[in-house]
């Protein structure tokens, strides 16, 4: 509806500037193809824009769609990347293994390099893996965590 408004808008306000300016048939064309484009990127970033504004690019329904396609079909593996945003002084690669490490089970293999963490291995359930990925994007300098766990439970 709000885009509808706004192309509308838009139509009206460029017979009016075609009637003020007077291009050539040209000129015409080249403004009706610039503001054509204008209203379609309006039109596709305004979702995106509207997430943003919200302060949650994602709705809990698409949350939960996100949380089903990370888990395989059998539901026994669960995998993906998540970003991290955390604040503080960035940790060097060392320091953020040393802390991964000692923030998750033996049996989880880390990886780390240029602050992408990778987890693999085996875990309780979702609900652990999920706790793990969550502690370790809260680790400085951490930019990215990718995961393949397996889930026992």
């Amino acid at each position: 509806m709000l885009i509808a408004l706004e192309i509308g808008m838009v139509m009206v306000g460029l017979g009016v500037a075609l009637r003020l300016v007077r291009l050539p048939k040209a000129g015409q064309a080249s403004l009706v193809t610039a503001v054509c484009l204008a209203v379609m990127l309006v039109g596709f970033t305004q979702p995106a824009v509207a997430g943003a504004v919200n302060g949650d690019a994602l709705t809990s329904g698409q949350k939960d769609l996100n949380e089903t396609l990370q888990t395989t079909p059998q539901g026994n593996q669960y995998q993906g990347i998540e970003y991290a945003d955390a604040k503080g002084t960035p940790l060097g690669d060392q320091e953020i293994t040393d802390r991964v490490e000692s923030k998750t089970p033996d049996e989880l293999k880390v990886s780390v390099s240029n602050g992408s963490v990778r987890l693999s291995g085996k875990v309780a359930d979702r609900r652990a893996a999920q706790a793990i990925i969550d502690d370790v994007k809260a680790i400085p300098g951490v930019h990215e965590v990718a995961y393949d766990l397996g889930l026992r439970g």
